[in-house]
């Protein structure tokens, strides 16, 4: 055999081999994908239309303006059942204040006139749309579990977008004719020109998750309360301050404790509207939030982040802990003290989320969609391929003879060692794979 000919051999083993884990890992995730690429096409509309508690409200200006505690004291005689946790001043003459209330039922929205002190809206921000598809995109509405089934979702589809990758590289010349074919052009153009978004969306999604990113990402990344200097440190971390499934502290400095306030005798914690004049004059403004004292030892949180969507630009992001007896300054985090992977999250969180304007919006649901064509093209190619009256899979050959030097053998290594589930996953398919492809073996031949 010829030296061109042992070489096209190879070429068709490496060829094969791809092939067949594309097809293994297209086959777990494509009911996965199809409902995250749905639940984010819901989020984005719903982001860019309205807010997480339904569409915005607006207000007649007026003369008089009342401030932070008597818009407070109204929200809570609305919602007596409830803890305040958030106060959110309006971030213009037009606008609404918003308090959130942790209730038995969940977050509750309580948004007020400034001018009049009513009460305009209450809202279960837990019960909306976009909080069930937010639900749904991380977590399957099944905790931890589906956190789990989630990150190795994502895992598989990084490894789907690389052996896609692989396989246009070894045949990017080739050409050929029929219905699948055709089909086949689509799907590896569409995936072509999409890999780069689908890998930054795979890989600021995973930093979301428990076991890759919370335990090994996140926990290298976060910001070190040590740097506040000599504070005293609550038991809660930031995430505290999230309500329910939403997200809204900075991906950084979810995993760092809070600090405490100093306990005295005979303390009575500043008046909100206190607060929100200290806010302004350390420059808060004009769309910033105010997180309440949980209990004695609790402070006042003032932030603008992209990850609430209060602002644009991540280079702008603050977080300041006051202390809720004498408003000291105890702890404050920009975004020139994130480490590099939260300064990359900052900058990801909100092109991840669409919320970053028009264009983002577009974007991300043009790329929603594109998944969506590459799961179905990927179905109907296979369904084209079957050949009729044949039960089974009918995955991709095994290569034979195997590939020699195989750089998809190294791909897969890396990708296992890099992200623990897949690797967990790919060492699945592997003993799985060779127990069918052993009982195939072990069945009778048909003549």
């Amino acid at each position: 055999m010829s030296d061109s000919d042992n070489c096209a051999r190879q070429q068709r083993a490496r060829y094969h081999l791809a092939w067949r884990w594309h097809f293994y890992a297209g086959l777990v995730v494509l009911p996965f994908l199809l409902i995250l690429a749905a639940t984010g096409l819901v989020m984005v509309y719903n982001s860019s239309l309205a807010s997480p508690s339904g569409p915005v409200l607006s207000v007649a200006p007026a003369d008089t303006v009342h401030d932070a505690s008597a818009l407070l004291y109204s929200a809570q005689r609305a919602v007596p059942d409830g803890r305040a946790t958030q106060y959110a001043p309006p971030a213009n003459s037009q606008a609404t204040a918003q308090v959130v209330f942790d209730t038995a039922q969940g977050a509750v929205v309580a948004d007020l006139d400034p001018y009049r002190n009513t009460v305009l809206r209450l809202a279960n921000r837990d019960r909306s749309v976009y909080a069930w598809a937010h639900r749904i995109h991380g977590t399957l509405l099944l905790g931890e579990v589906g956190d789990f089934i989630i990150e190795t979702v994502a895992g598989l589809t990084l490894l789907l977008v690389v052996t896609g990758l692989y396989m246009w590289w070894l045949r990017r010349d080739s050409s050929s004719g029929g219905r699948r074919a055709s089909w086949l052009r689509w799907h590896r153009s569409s995936g072509l020109y999409a890999a780069l978004g689908l890998l930054f969306f795979l890989l600021s999604g995973l930093a979301w998750t428990n076991v890759w990113g919370g335990k090994m990402v996140q926990a290298w990344g976060s910001f070190p309360a040590e740097k506040w200097g000599p504070v005293g440190l609550s038991t809660d971390t930031h995430s505290a301050m999230n309500h329910g499934s939403q997200r809204e502290v900075p991906w950084g400095l979810e995993q760092t404790p809070m600090p405490a306030s100093h306990v005295g005798h005979a303390r009575t914690p500043l008046p909100l509207a206190e607060v929100q004049a200290r806010a302004e004059a350390l420059g808060f403004g004009p769309r910033y939030r105010i997180n309440l004292p949980a209990d004695s030892e609790g402070v006042y949180t003032l932030s603008a982040n992209t990850m609430s969507g209060d602002i644009r630009d991540p280079r702008h992001e603050r977080t300041v802990h006051l202390d809720q007896y004498s408003g000291e300054v105890l702890g404050e985090v920009g975004f020139a003290d994130y480490s590099l992977l939260a300064k990359s999250m900052a900058a990801g969180v909100g092109l991840h989320q669409g919320s970053l304007g028009p264009l983002n919006s577009a974007f991300n649901a043009l790329a929603c969609l594109v998944v969506i064509f590459l799961c179905f093209s990927g179905a109907w190619m296979w369904w084209l391929r079957r050949p009729s009256r044949v039960s089974g899979l009918r995955a991709p050959p095994r290569p034979l003879p195997p590939p020699g030097r195989n750089g998809m053998a190294l791909i897969l290594l890396l990708c296992g060692l890099a992200f623990p589930l897949l690797g967990l996953a790919l060492l699945t398919g592997i003993a799985l794979d060779r127990l069918y492809l052993r009982r195939k073996e072990l069945l009778p031949q048909s003549r």
